[in-house]
């Protein structure tokens, strides 16, 4: 049994191909998550880098390696063996079976791959800044977020979020990594828990602004759920509203109806 741990995929990438060369199956790997793994497996446990290149040629296709870019940030540990079991069978088996969709692991991999873009889309979605005092540099505003993706996609929405917010001074807390940008330069660090009292004066505001722009007569609660689950609800200030404004809503509607019915008999009399 080979006992191999990676944590990126450039690490699994590299050690897919040294496998790959010399043709040891994905039943014989074992793919480490964490460091508790390792009592599985004693020291004398095979180097396979020292075992001989069988295969002196590998093709792997490059809608292959885009497939396993995302999915290798998924957050179910089975990620790394399921790539390599799918990169071993289009090498030794079918360099088509990418066409295969219904085929078990192809289907769970592209399955995976939609739930990282669905993460992804909801973190640009719901990810709020809150001012916060800056003790290094005082005259200077730091904003802070919170957010907990379902998955560990922080390197994927570098871009995203540097360039939208590119002259602040901000970080981003979630429980995996943390991303932190200083208007020239961002940087990882490990995950934090929650940290309390995240509220500034721009809240209030945004609340008040948000109440008076609330329309009872284009609440959908169903599809507002089904775009923006409760779960998310802790990182918007305006989420507090939403529950009263809902419960308002039909009254709110009857009102805006019974104004409008109200109106336009009006100016029917005025017309006689």
């Amino acid at each position: 049994m080979v006992n191999i741990q990676v944590e990126t995929y450039k690490q699994w990438r590299t050690q897919a191909r040294e496998l790959l060369y010399r043709q040891i199956p994905p039943e014989d790997v074992h793919w480490q998550v964490d460091q508790q793994s390792n009592l599985l497996f004693s020291e004398d446990d095979t180097n396979f880098l020292e075992l001989p290149i069988k295969q002196k040629t590998i093709s792997i296709p490059k809608a292959f390696l885009e497939l396993a870019k995302p999915v290798c940030h998924h957050r179910d540990n089975s990620r790394w063996g399921l790539l390599y079991s799918i990169a071993w069978r289009l090498v030794f088996e079918d360099k088509h079976l990418l066409n295969f969709d219904i085929d078990p692991q192809i289907a769970k991999a592209m399955s995976m791959r939609k739930s990282i873009g669905r993460d992804i889309h909801k973190m640009e979605a719901f990810v709020r800044f809150r001012k916060t005092p800056c003790t290094s540099s005082p005259e200077k505003d730091y904003f802070i977020a919170w957010f907990e993706p379902e998955h560990y996609i922080v390197p994927l929405v570098v871009s995203f979020f540097t360039r939208r917010f590119s002259n602040m001074h901000w970080s981003i807390l979630t429980p995996d990594r943390c991303l932190h940008w200083d208007t020239k330069q961002a940087w990882q660090t490990e995950g934090v828990t929650r940290p309390e009292g995240l509220h500034d004066e721009l809240e209030e505001l945004w609340k008040a602004y948000y109440k008076n722009i609330f329309n009872p007569a284009r609440l959908k609660l169903k599809a507002m759920q089904s775009e923006m689950p409760k779960k998310y609800w802790v990182n918007l200030p305006e989420a507090p509203l939403i529950g009263e404004l809902t419960r308002q809503s039909m009254f709110r509607t009857e009102k805006m109806m019974t104004n409008t019915s109200s109106e336009i008999n009006n100016r029917k009399l005025k017309l006689k």
